[in-house]
């Protein structure tokens, strides 16, 4: 269905693509990862025929539909059109083109894209501001959908439950894996042990041929060689000193010989390994009360819309709680009410609670990655560089001003600020979006090694498998309470 060769892309003196030849055949959905930044979206764009690649061409066969990260809400009208046109998908309602939400533009222009009937889908973080329902519900159009797909996600369930084949772009390179997200990250990992072995065999043949050549030149500088061989006599020797001083040469050559194999030795780097986190995070003040969070008769309206009536919750200390809902049902609004204690929410006197919103208010553009990581911490300085180095923030990086970070970036200090922090209770809404999947697998650990109070709101399906151990879940205005994870909540409906 498609086919690209010789393809090389640049920004200025940075290399975003860089690649010798792909093809796309019908049928194949390929999961497209790689860090922020490395030119994902770039490379769609080159498939879809939206940007020409500085080298090499493309050929596209049939109708290419591309679902863009960035949703244009001038264009929502176009969208809804284009997607009134597809089977089973009906916009009645005028009111979506006054004030359309993140959700309904992304939804529409899924619809348009696949009324298309397109051969080629390729999708951009298709599942942006999707809620769980949405995300479900896409997820089985994507795997159903016949022709060729490309699709760049963070939501790692959805690249294990439709992806048939990972591509991953780095440096501009694109490597290409067979199977799952899944797959990929054991593919990933063997590497990585594959990788230490060789660095383990190519350290321990340095070590004996330097060894080697340190013996021969020991036995040099002790005067073993200038000794008659045991086959000559010393009157002979004396006769033909020049047999002493050729014994003497060959061995000076010996020792240079063995030098030169180490040269010549194929250099192996030792794999970057994460740094363990092996500190008793969110601890430093425990909570001394059950329930960190709670409040009972909770009732909330914007003029004649209600979101909450007579609802009660609890946020139990000490547990990973998840915060789930459809879009617009009041998610955010409640996390306002716990940031603010506005009652009746009640907030127990000995909660610490630090607040993740996806503006990232709380980090001073003014100062450097490191003084906003430390600034509500007391963790010395190298446990704070071991939680910025798991987020891929190393060395002297860490000295960056934010003000000059992307957004992505920025979420990273604010996940350091936070899980350095010496308060107990975290409260996060939706931590994972507009971060590359490498960054979520890293908040994930860092996450489920905190030991204090959290209350996550979330869509990525496998954040909360990972991390939750009890779901408030929004329905019909209450807020229901399951003591269970995500699985065991999924088995039981």
């Amino acid at each position: 269905m498609l086919r690209g060769m010789n393809l090389y892309k640049a920004y200025g003196d940075r290399t975003v693509l860089d690649v010798d030849s792909i093809e796309l055949r019908r049928g194949e959905k390929i999961g497209l990862v790689g860090r922020n930044g490395a030119g994902k979206s770039t490379f769609l764009a080159v498939l879809a025929g939206e940007a020409s690649p500085d080298e090499g061409e493309i050929d596209a066969r049939g109708v290419v539909s591309i679902v863009r990260q960035e949703q244009d809400r001038g264009g929502f009208g176009e969208s809804l059109n284009r997607a009134a046109q597809r089977p089973g998908r009906a916009f009645s309602s005028s009111s979506l083109s006054e004030n359309p939400s993140g959700g309904e533009l992304t939804r529409a222009a899924i619809d348009a894209a696949l009324a298309a009937s397109p051969d080629i889908l390729l999708a951009d973080e298709p599942t942006t501001n999707l809620d769980i329902n949405g995300v479900e519900r896409l997820q089985a159009e994507l795997a159903a959908f016949r022709g060729a797909l490309v699709v760049v996600s963070h939501d790692r369930a959805l690249l294990d439950a439709v992806c048939d084949e990972i591509w991953e772009i780095d440096d501009g390179n694109l490597r290409q894996f067979p199977g799952n997200y899944s797959a990929w990250l054991v593919q990933r990992e063997h590497e990585r042990n594959f990788a230490e072995f060789e660095y383990e065999e190519y350290r321990r043949e340095e070590n004996r041929l330097r060894e080697s050549a340190r013996k021969v030149k020991e036995r040099a500088r002790a005067g073993k060689v200038t000794r008659p061989p045991s086959r000559m006599s010393s009157s002979e020797a004396r006769i033909n000193p020049a047999k002493g001083s050729d014994a003497q040469a060959s061995v000076a050559a010996k020792a240079r010989a063995t030098l030169k194999r180490v040269a010549m030795l194929e250099k192996k780097d030792r794999p970057k390994d994460l740094p363990e986190i092996k500190m008793a995070l969110g601890i430093s003040s425990p909570l001394t009360s059950g329930g960190a969070i709670r409040a009972t008769g909770l009732s909330v309206s914007f003029g004649d819309r209600a979101i909450f009536e007579d609802a009660a919750f609890e946020v139990t200390t000490s547990k990973r709680t998840i915060l789930l809902g459809p879009n617009g049902s009041g998610k955010t609004t409640l996390l306002g009410l716990i940031e603010r204690g506005v009652p009746p929410v009640r907030v127990a006197p000995t909660a610490k609670i630090g607040y993740f919103d996806q503006n990232h208010e709380s980090i001073d553009p003014n100062r450097t990655i490191l003084q906003n990581a430390r600034d509500i911490s007391s963790l010395p300085e190298y446990e704070v560089r071991t939680i910025l180095a798991r987020l891929e923030i190393k060395g002297d990086d860490v000295h960056k001003e934010c003000g000059v970070l992307s957004g992505g970036e920025r979420a990273k200090v604010a996940f350091a600020r936070l899980i350095a922090s010496d308060l107990n209770t975290l409260v996060f809404d939706e931590p994972t979006n507009h971060i590359d999947l490498y960054t979520a697998e890293a908040l994930e650990s860092l996450l489920f090694a905190w030991r204090g109070t959290l209350l996550v709101a979330t869509h990525d399906r496998r954040l909360i498998e990972s991390i939750g151990e009890r779901l408030l879940i929004i329905e019909d205005k209450k807020i229901r309470t399951y003591e269970g994870t995500w699985s065991e909540y999924l088995e039981r409906r």
